[in-house]
């Protein structure tokens, strides 16, 4: 990802968001994690902190069509975004992307997420590229009340 696509990955991350989690965590709290969150700024931001790595997948018109961001974080790596448009969910984008974290962070022991409670389209996803349960949260990263799921795999060392 470069600044000149934050603009598009920040429309895609507010309507996933608005999409995906407002039947599980309410209007009012997905449009407080967009407006924190997913504007541009931040999302420039984010592509200066150490130890971090934002994708964009494109489609052949340049069209953002998927975005990922991992960080590690006091010694652990964090898939802390994975959203695709939905018009291209199935097409394998979610799988490029999230090969393409996997390979940038060849080395670190593994890799962790959250899973809001409820979203069991990505509870499929992750389950099915080798995430495991590995614990249950009363909030998810900062958000009170909204119930998480945390999964981890191991990655290739080499």
């Amino acid at each position: 990802m470069t600044p000149a696509d934050a603009e598009a990955v920040s429309a895609l991350l507010r309507h996933s968001w608005e999409r995906t989690y407002t039947p599980l965590m309410g209007a009012e709290k997905v449009a407080a994690q967009n407006e924190s969150k997913h504007g541009a700024q931040s999302l420039v931001a984010d592509l200066a902190r150490p130890h971090s790595e934002s994708f964009v997948a494109s489609t052949e018109n340049g069209t953002v069509a998927g975005y990922a961001y991992a960080i590690v974080t006091k010694g652990v790596l964090w898939l802390d975004r994975l959203h695709v448009a939905p018009e291209h969910q199935g097409s394998g984008i979610a799988d490029g992307l999230l090969q393409a974290v996997m390979v940038n962070y060849v080395g670190e022991p593994s890799i962790s997420l959250e899973v809001i409670e409820g979203n069991n389209r990505a509870m499929r996803f992750y389950e099915k590229h080798g995430f495991d349960v590995v614990e249950r949260k009363s909030a998810c990263g900062s958000i009170d009340g909204v119930p998480a799921i945390v999964m981890r795999r191991p990655l290739s060392r080499a």
